[in-house]
């Protein structure tokens, strides 16, 4: 009996000797690396341990990844990936490639890559440092939208998609001459947005632009020859906007819903849509002055201010006193009580 039971003692020793390495181990065996392969010679993997997606790609990434199926390729680790590595090589990253990548912090985009598609860092919430290469032309809609992106240099992008950085964390922007075409609501909503310069050369400050930012002044260079719709509207913070010669458009909300407290709107200008600096309906304007420089308005909007202070001066070239006056005084509705007066210019 007793050397029965010494040699079940002696098993179980072993046993759990044998055991316990296994059961350390166990930790360690789940790490995996998942990996895959598309038709257009892009192969990626995927490291548990480090949970880092790496891509390699010889051109252009295909469109809309998840399309293919949730467990077809990378999108399953949109929850887990702490870090996305984009081998050189790749020239065009796919539509949705990352959107929803919620835990990716910052991300180097390799030199090489001309174009970033629609969506596809959208809603990478922590998101917050991007490197653009000098090879970047073109940024499509939506790519970097409800990102926690700070800063950007757009010096050598031609297109800017629209809504690309809306609800993104950016602090300031610089708009260059070279930036030949963007898209609408590109900056709306970047609420942290509290400067942006516009190079002279640029041509047009497009719908929404910059709509519910934080700016608090912004200049407008004469080669600009539009103000979209809605381009400033909801910028609270908005009290200065300076308007050199050369604009020719005020579109249909263009300042509506700001703080300005002065305007004044150049000689060249020949529409102001409706709206352009109004409050909301029942809201007085917190306009003090307007100068209006132009004697070549021949558009006017409806309710171009609305509600106005009741210490208002709206100053205009006298030769058009007559003319303005009874436009102003029909359009603007019965909280119109700005005082008109006339100026040689």
């Amino acid at each position: 009996g007793k050397a029965m039971t010494k040699m079940k003692t002696i098993f179980a020793v072993i046993f759990l000797a044998l055991l316990i390495p296994v059961l350390l181990a166990a930790p360690e065996s789940e790490a995996k690396v998942y990996q895959g392969k598309w038709k257009n010679n892009t192969t990626w993997n995927y490291d548990t341990r480090e949970n880092t997606l790496m891509i390699k790609c010889c051109g252009k990434m295909i469109d809309d990844i998840e399309d293919c199926g949730e467990h077809s390729g990378w999108p399953r680790f949109y929850t887990s990936a702490q870090k996305i590595v984009l081998v050189k090589g790749i020239t065009y990253i796919g539509s949705g490639a990352f959107e929803g990548f919620s835990h990716i912090k910052k991300i180097q985009i390799p030199n090489g890559v001309t174009q970033i598609g629609k969506s596809a860092f959208e809603d990478c919430y922590k998101l917050h440092k991007i490197y653009f290469p000098e090879t970047l032309k073109s940024i499509e809609n939506d790519a970097f939208n409800a990102t926690a992106i700070e800063e950007i240099s757009l010096k050598n992008i031609e297109f800017l998609g629209e809504s690309c950085f809306s609800g993104s964390q950016l602090k300031k922007v610089h708009i260059l001459r070279k930036n030949k075409k963007i898209g609408a609501y590109v900056f709306e909503g970047c609420k942290k947005l509290k400067k942006a310069t516009i190079e002279k050369g640029v041509k047009n400050i497009s719908d929404g632009m910059f709509r519910a930012t934080s700016l608090k002044n912004i200049t407008i260079p004469g080669s600009v020859t539009k103000i979209g719709e809605d381009a400033f509207s909801y910028c609270q913070n908005l009290k200065k906007a300076t308007l050199h010669e050369g604009v020719k458009k005020i579109s249909k909300d263009a300042f509506s819903n700001t703080a300005l407290e002065e305007i004044t709107i150049p000689s060249t200008v020949t529409k102001l849509g409706k709206n352009a600096f109004r409050r909301e309906s029942t809201e007085k304007s917190s306009l003090k002055k307007v100068v209006i420089r132009s004697q070549n308005i021949k558009k006017w909007g409806t309710m171009v201010f609305g509600a106005t202070r009741d210490d208002l001066v709206i100053y205009v070239p006298q030769s058009k006193k007559a003319e303005y006056e009874k436009i102003l005084r029909s359009t603007n509705g019965l909280d119109f009580h700005a005082k008109i007066v006339g100026k040689k210019w």
